[in-house]
């Protein structure tokens, strides 16, 4: 399927703001061997979302706005330019006061955004489109976060098979059971009922438990002969072959922190 190209005009600077937002930074990830960032992030679940489009359009037809969620991949983040980047392991733990004050927080960072850049993103007000990657109270914005988890889950996964133990949490834990990226993409046909109808049609898309530990322990640094290998994990693959099919293999064999 072809798309036609996002138009952000009058973003200057936002591109290199997201550039700067490093991914992934905690105590329990000290090191990431192959790190990216916001701006990586961004296109990478854009990606994810176009290569499933045909899928969500044979569920919801007309009712799924294709235009809508594609920008809103792109621009999903970029009240962390703000606000800076809260880690998923980090809201987990959160008091739910905790929770209501960041929700302020990104809220108040919404009008803000839209006075530095642009009321118009592609065609749709900005602050409609950053409302509702926070609210998710639209069809496309709780796939758009779905797709957002999906590659959070895959760059820990890269890392797992590159054979970085700090991943194991995020991964979905020692068996992937009840941890990590595993569960929090399980739960999204009972957290949003929408949802139900399109994992039902296409169950491939929840990733299933592995024995990450093993993976970490037989992993090594990735190069370009090595990674055109299967990994023997579904979920990892099909990120892979969207990533690579759409960026390369530079950023994903190139290692950064050591």
């Amino acid at each position: 399927m072809d798309f036609e190209p996002i138009r952000l005009d009058g973003f200057e600077g936002r591109e290199e703001a997201l550039a700067g937002i490093k991914r992934y930074i905690h105590d329990i990830t000290p090191i990431m061997f192959y790190r990216t960032n916001d701006l990586i992030h961004s296109r990478r679940v854009l990606w994810h979302l176009e290569e499933a489009i045909p899928d969500i359009v044979n569920v919801y037809g007309g009712d799924f706005d294709i235009g809508f969620a594609r920008t809103l991949a792109l621009v999903h983040d970029d009240v962390e330019i703000l606000t800076g980047d809260v880690q998923l392991y980090d809201k987990e733990h959160m008091a739910r006061e905790e929770l209501e004050a960041l929700a302020r927080e990104e809220n108040n960072a919404i009008p803000k955004m839209v006075a530095r850049y642009n009321a118009i993103a592609n065609g749709y007000a900005y602050d409609e489109l950053l409302t509702a990657a926070k609210a998710k109270n639209r069809l496309e914005a709780q796939l758009v976060s779905f797709f957002d988890k999906f590659d959070g889950g895959g760059e820990a996964w890269h890392e797992i098979w590159a054979g970085n133990h700090n991943f194991l949490r995020p991964a979905g834990g020692d068996s992937g059971h009840n941890g990590g990226y595993v569960r929090q993409l399980n739960e999204f046909p009972s957290k949003y009922p929408a949802l139900g109808t399109f994992f039902a049609e296409f169950p491939d898309y929840l990733p299933a438990p592995f024995d990450f530990k093993s993976a970490a322990e037989q992993g090594l640094l990735h190069t370009e002969f090595s990674f055109g290998r299967d990994s023997g994990y579904a979920p990892y693959e099909r990120w892979k072959k969207t990533v690579m099919k759409r960026e390369g293999v530079d950023l994903l064999v190139r290692q950064v922190e050591f």
